[in-house]
């Protein structure tokens, strides 16, 4: 047993560390992202209220201008009163604006603007849309370009366009962000010492344990176990999850014990396996070579007769016949329990009938040996299955009761359907079998007392292979002896429901 080394190279501890360290900077990119995208926004929204505020002051200044000055109301009018326009609007714009005509050509203004960072804004005012555009010449200062068309009376007269230093309001905006930042940092940290420190005081008992277990993996190494260590880690005195897993942990370890128990019975059964696997290799050794000194012994007596004894011919190829027939069947056996299964459609079955026509097939077989088979069926059986599968469990079933019952005994084979599943068992009377017998009597290469079968050769693969029918169809097969009394194997599939069944089509009872 290899031991548990008592160091780690990534602990609890540091894994959760470095879970909530991720989590706090997730949380911290997240939160800071929002903060910024928000006061953003806000800052944006103060300054299209502010533009709004001019645009419409604008509008109205130009207006007055107009019908003070008796200018036309067109391009030309407003040409001729842009000097004007320049100073009514100075406590507007003061030096940071210039009046420009339909096509962005300037006419005047207290400065003309330079071209910088002004292509949007004036694009759309020429295409009749107020706008404006934000520069950031450096880290603390910020400039809106904002160009409006002066539309009076639906007509378009020309284009206003101002710059406006708006830093104080982005100074305001990143010393609120970075007061957030501050204090959302501060607290982030605090919880972290705050839960770091709860982490480590939960921490302590659990490396307390971890040391015991690893106490107990040594003890366990020598096969043994520290009952004391036991008794300490059941009396841990907690009363929460930390005390339970101490509980459990001891309680675990008194399982360990009771399966080191399992586990050597577990070992004792292979080992009879093994032996029953061994015995298995012997009988097909034996009966395979009965049959071919059968074949051979028969073969060289009618070589050396060469025909003239035409009842030694008869007989011997009737012997090399039966003998090939009872080797091909064995092989037949073999090759099916090898197979991992070949799926074949499943239709429904009426197992009541399928019973009623191997009773009828074998009733000869058994007549042979002053027995008689009965069966009983008060209703049609339907299951979903492959019915020559099916017929093949039963035919095992039936030919095993001929086999072991007794003479002048009935075999009885009856069904019913309970409680969503079909039950069909098979009866006879015999030496039955013993709790042993009735353990072993599916496993693969296991025979009884071939003293008391009536026919020799068994290969000991019949009811294997009922079994394994069985679990194609999902359904059980089991048996119940009382020796000396009655033997009954009997097999459980699901009922098929919602089988149409033809008029005057009705399993009966047949003696």
């Amino acid at each position: 047993m290899s031991q548990a080394k008592g160091t780690y190279r990534f602990g609890i501890r540091r894994q959760m560390t470095l879970v909530l360290l991720l989590l706090f900077v997730a949380g911290g990119c997240i939160l800071y992202g929002s903060i910024h995208a928000r006061l953003q926004q806000n800052l944006e929204e103060q300054i299209v209220r502010e533009l709004q505020n001019r645009q419409e002051n604008t509008l109205i200044y130009i207006r007055q201008l107009l019908m003070l000055q008796n200018a036309n109301n067109d391009a030309e009018g407003y040409r001729q009163i842009s000097e004007d326009i320049v100073q009514e609007l100075k406590p507007l714009g003061g030096r940071n604006f210039c009046v420009l005509d339909t096509d962005g050509r300037y006419l005047a203004g207290s400065s003309q603007l330079p071209e910088e960072g002004s292509g949007n804004d004036l694009r759309q005012a020429l295409e009749g849309n107020a706008a404006f555009t934000m520069t950031w010449p450096d880290s603390d200062s910020m400039l809106v370009y904002f160009s409006m068309p002066v539309v009076i009376e639906e007509r378009t007269l020309g284009i206003i366009r101002y710059r406006l230093d708006t830093s104080q309001m982005f100074s305001q905006v990143n010393r609120s962000e970075h007061l957030v930042y501050q204090t959302t940092a501060a607290v982030f940290a605090f919880i972290f010492i705050l839960l770091a420190f709860f982490i480590n005081r939960l921490l302590v008992p659990v490396w307390k344990l971890t040391e015991i277990s690893r106490q107990v993996v040594r003890d366990l190494s020598r096969e043994e176990v520290n009952m004391q260590m036991l008794a300490q880690l059941a009396d841990s005195g907690r009363r929460d999850e930390v005390g339970e897993l101490s509980r459990n942990f001891s309680v675990m370890l008194e399982m360990i014990g009771s399966q080191f128990e399992k586990m050597q019975a577990d070992k004792d059964q292979i080992v009879k396996l093994l032996g029953s696997r061994q015995e298995f290799y012997n009988n097909m050794t034996h009966e395979l070579k009965t049959p071919l000194t059968t074949i051979q012994g028969y073969a060289q007596l009618m070589e050396a007769d060469q025909g003239a004894d035409k009842n030694l011919t008869d007989q011997g190829l009737h012997q090399i016949l039966q003998e090939s027939t009872r080797m091909h069947q064995m092989v037949l056996q073999l090759l099916e329990m090898s197979d991992k299964g070949i799926y074949m459609k499943r239709q429904p079955v009426d197992l009541s009938l399928t019973a009623q026509s191997v009773a009828q097939a074998l009733e000869i077989k058994a007549a042979r040996y002053d027995m008689h088979i009965e069966t009983d069926f008060p209703e049609s059986l339907w299951v979903l299955g492959v019915e020559d599968r099916l017929r093949q469990v039963l035919i095992n079933l039936v030919d095993n009761a001929i086999k072991y019952g007794d003479s002048h005994t009935t075999i009885r084979v009856d069904g019913v359907r309970k409680k969503g599943y079909v039950w069909l068992a098979v009866r006879n009377r015999g030496k039955g079998l013993n709790r042993e017998e009735q353990e072993k009597i599916f496993e693969p290469f296991y025979r009884v007392d071939k003293a008391y079968s009536r026919e020799q050769g068994s290969s000991g693969l019949g009811l294997s292979i009922c079994r394994k029918i069985m679990e194609e169809h999902n359904g059980l097969i089991n048996v119940k002896s009382k020796p000396g009394v009655q033997t009954i194997f009997y097999i459980r599939l699901k009922a098929e429901t919602g089988v149409r069944i033809p008029s005057g089509f009705q399993a009966k009872k047949q003696k």
